[in-house]
């Protein structure tokens, strides 16, 4: 009923004729069964018809109306839990193994391509024993990583602030494994999603995820019993990331190993890229861009926007432009229009929950 009755206002808020009706309604049903009814940020008894009934309704014109709900159809980019899962599943053996294989090749002077041999040597055990999984937030979901791989719990930290105590013990299962004194010698950091990487690596601040587990590593030397720095190499992983995002976190990566005499291989990688072309056409869609800027509440600009670009706010943090949702909450990179919240002058159509409060 409740459905059926959200139905009835979005068609007199759009002034649908049956004809349009007809062809509208099932794609509506359709997206809300299989998708965007799983958001888990709608309020209580909301789902995604009456939320995009109350996200239409805001706009003034009937022509600013279509131009939203043509955007949502056709520009919209929803990461469902499955998604997310899926490329969880398959990190392992699409990333993460190559990279343990390669390694292993590297040693035994063999080609690569000798999977089955490699993979039955002892060098690769060891090399697949003496790597370190670390989740760099909740989203890492690191221990559905572990279960879906090779890997056990005795490699692996749910955060990159490692207790004396967690180091202890690491440390204590492995040597066991090897039956001599060992250390970690390659590091995965894990985290889900990434579209600008400035909360992973700010060095002209000295902060972000990765500066400080570097900081921790080669300043710091809080790891020198559990990580081997000589032998060291590191892999930043993420599940979902776009394409600038990656290359700024190399970029910077390359140059604090430059002005830090740090000869460590450390690559970022991703499984799922978000490419640039999506950010282009959604720049080049100037009539939803208007709408955009339009209705965009300045409210949501505080000290934590403010570290990114923001000449053009209503394009999102660091004005990364996406018109993505994930499942759990839309990133502050999406359009603002996209996820304002319900407290602010103009409502979003995801709602989004912030994490700084």
């Amino acid at each position: 009923m409740r459905d059926f009755l959200a139905e009835k206002l979005l068609v007199k808020i759009m002034k649908w004729n049956p004809e349009v009706i007809s062809k509208e309604r099932p794609l509506l049903q359709a997206l809300s069964s299989f998708k965007y009814n799983e958001y888990q940020q709608f309020s209580t008894g909301i789902r995604f018809i009456e939320s995009l009934v109350r996200w239409l309704y805001q706009f003034n014109e009937i022509s600013e109306r279509k131009i939203a709900y043509d955007f949502i159809l056709k520009n919209l980019i929803f990461i469902s839990n499955e998604q997310m899962a899926y490329l969880v599943s398959i990190a392992f053996n699409d990333k993460i193994n190559p990279i343990i294989i390669n390694k292993t090749a590297r040693e035994l002077n063999i080609d690569s391509h000798f999977v089955i041999r490699i993979i039955n040597s002892k060098e690769y055990k060891n090399n697949l024993r003496k790597s370190l999984f670390i989740g760099l937030s909740d989203g890492s979901r690191i221990d559905y990583l572990r279960r879906n791989s090779n890997i056990n719990n005795e490699q692996v930290s749910t955060t990159y602030d490692l207790s004396d105590d967690k180091i202890k013990d690491l440390l204590s299962e492995l040597e066991a494994t090897q039956n001599e004194l060992s250390k970690f010698e390659t590091v995965f950091l894990v985290d889900d999603f990434t579209a600008s990487g400035k909360s992973y690596f700010r060095p002209d601040e000295s902060k972000g995820k990765i500066w400080k587990f570097l900081d921790k590593v080669y300043k710091q030397n809080n790891f020198e019993n559990l990580i081997d720095i000589k032998n060291l190499n590191i892999h930043i992983l993420f599940y979902l990331a776009t394409k600038t995002a990656l290359d700024t976190i190399q970029n910077n990566i390359n140059d604090w190993k430059i002005s830090n005499h740090v000869k460590t291989e450390i690559n970022v990688i991703a499984i799922q890229i978000l490419d640039d072309e999506i950010k282009e056409n959604v720049l080049k869609n100037v009539e939803f861009l208007d709408i955009a800027k339009k209705y965009f509440d300045d409210s949501v600009v505080d000290r934590h926007y403010k570290k990114g670009q923001h000449v053009n706010p209503y394009l999102g943090f660091n004005e990364c432009s996406l018109p993505l949702i994930l499942s759990h909450n839309t990133p502050n990179n999406s359009l603002p229009i996209l996820w304002l919240p319900d407290d602010k002058k103009y409502i979003g159509l995801f709602p989004r929950v912030t994490r700084h409060k």
